[in-house]
């Protein structure tokens, strides 16, 4: 669901995939590089538990934004940005699964400056997925 989250964001505008571009946003998942200073990370936080019978899921996202030195003003309109693109999403069929929901828990966070003095603001998201089904599967579809 990752790559879903960030394709979501990447034909929103967001940013680019994995770019290296220091004066653009480019967005990765699972890890956050040391440069470009401008980062949108995607990374799975847990969620609640999977239904055993249905293929019905409800994972949970966190999207960590990094601003450029300094610039607090920036970051968090980004935040922004990735907030206003999911939050409230309609349901919808991205990447051979179905994206049911997305829910927010809390809204923006303010984590702080990181050593090289970059805005850091956190973004955490409930999904409820329906996947595709798999061979290996002991769950049926809806």
């Amino acid at each position: 669901m990752e790559e879903s989250l960030r394709d979501l964001l990447v034909n929103a505008g967001i940013g680019t995939f994995e770019g290296s571009s220091a004066n653009a946003w480019n967005i990765w998942i699972g890890r956050e590089p040391k440069l470009p200073d401008m980062a949108v990370v995607i990374a799975r936080s847990g969620g609640t538990a999977p239904d055993p019978k249905w293929l019905l899921d409800y994972p949970a996202y966190q999207v960590r934004v990094r601003g450029p030195k300094g610039n607090y003003a920036s970051a968090l309109a980004k935040a922004e940005d990735v907030k206003d693109v999911l939050l409230g999403i309609t349901s919808q069929d991205i990447n051979g699964h179905r994206l049911v929901s997305i829910t927010m828990p809390s809204d923006i966070t303010f984590v702080g400056f990181d050593e090289n003095e970059r805005p850091h603001f956190t973004l955490n998201f409930r999904l409820i997925t329906e996947p595709a089904p798999t061979a290996l599967s002991n769950r049926e579809a809806l």
